[in-house]
């Protein structure tokens, strides 16, 4: 158990770790704070936090440095003091939305948090599964081929160019058929329902049956998740971060197949959460601190954003800014979809 002054010797330790990357003496710990003892009696606590494993030193005679349990118990006391905090207006912001493009905005908000804080930024693009359907399109693009458009309600977009030869009337036909049956169900629903044999049988032999393959594909698609990545060059020019760590990264964000491993430990996340180092559940992660908010569409959680930097980051910073950008998100496409809902 900590008494008042050794936590915030802790603190001090930290931040003065995060903003000059050098191992912080009792005599440091003396100037930039307003404890009122001697330096032996600091010396004794930076021992006694030594012991309790909250920070370590690299050398015998050196400074210390926080350990993941110290960079823990900073998170969590700066977690309090944001509470209580906005970000500033001064901060670069988003377009007027309502006339964004959901990849734009993405791909804004990614650069937004890679100019702002140094962390490569991820934000995964909206899981489609849980959005309604706002309207299907056909198009025949040549004499043999149909592309098919699938639009949500904040205004995504897949297509697909298939193989399929059809007349103009039937084309016609079966997009007023599909849309009279799809719009204002989600993708999960028209998926479900795609399984069901009753509803394959309802349209056997008729011009729809050809389209239920088409369909089937653009569903699957919808639902494979992306994610835009931004800043790769701020833990580059880190000289604290290891190559090796770096390249073990590199290797996890650049592979969706690992990333999407990666993004395995935070599948349950349902509220903003800080992970530094070992507590990351991935190994790759040991090195780094990330920093992952749910953004959502109507209170359901459609995507995550996340930013991954070295573990001596200004962490009040760090939480404000991917909370601010998170929320953000939100409010915007939360606009779209009601505008889709108005619209229809």
């Amino acid at each position: 158990m900590l008494n008042t002054r050794q936590k915030k010797v802790l603190f001090c330790v930290v931040n003065e770790y995060i903003n000059t990357r050098k191992p912080v003496s009792s005599s440091r710990v003396l100037e930039s704070t307003d404890i009122s003892y001697s330096s032996a009696t600091i010396r004794n606590d930076l021992k006694k936090l030594e012991y309790l494993g909250y920070v370590r030193s690299i050398h015998t005679s050196s400074g210390k440095i926080p350990t993941d349990k110290g960079y823990r118990f900073y998170i969590d006391s700066v977690s309090e003091i944001i509470e209580n905090l906005s970000v500033s207006k001064k901060v670069d912001s988003f377009s007027d939305y309502p006339q964004l493009n959901v990849n734009i905005l993405i791909n804004h908000a990614a650069l937004l948090l890679a100019r702002t804080l140094p962390v490569v930024s991820v934000i995964t693009k909206p899981r489609t599964d849980t959005l309604k359907i706002k309207a299907i399109r056909l198009h025949k693009t040549s004499d043999d081929y149909i592309t098919v458009v699938l639009i949500t309600e904040i205004g995504m977009v897949d297509t697909q160019t298939v193989l399929e030869r059809m007349s103009d009337e039937t084309l016609t036909k079966i997009e007023g058929l599909l849309n009279a049956s799809l719009i204002g169900r989600s993708v999960d629903d028209i998926k479900e329902g795609i399984k069901n044999p009753d509803v394959l049988r309802k349209w056997k032999g008729t011009d729809v049956e050809s389209v239920f393959d088409i369909l089937k594909s653009v569903i699957e698609e919808s639902s494979a998740e992306t994610y835009v990545m931004r800043g790769l060059e701020n833990l580059i020019s880190d000289d604290l971060i290891e190559q090796k760590s770096l390249r073990r990264l590199v290797l996890t964000l650049e592979s969706p197949k690992n990333f999407y491993k990666f993004l395995e430990s935070f599948e349950k996340v349902q509220q903003p959460m800080v992970k530094v180092g070992n507590e990351h559940s991935y190994e790759e992660m040991s090195d780094f601190s990330s920093f992952i908010a749910p953004y959502k569409v109507e209170n359901e959680i459609i995507g995550f954003v996340i930013s991954i930097g070295a573990k001596a980051i200004d962490y009040q910073k760090a939480i404000s800014m991917t909370n601010y950008v998170a929320n953000r998100l939100t409010e915007m496409l939360t606009f779209l979809s009601r505008l889709g809902k108005i619209q229809k």
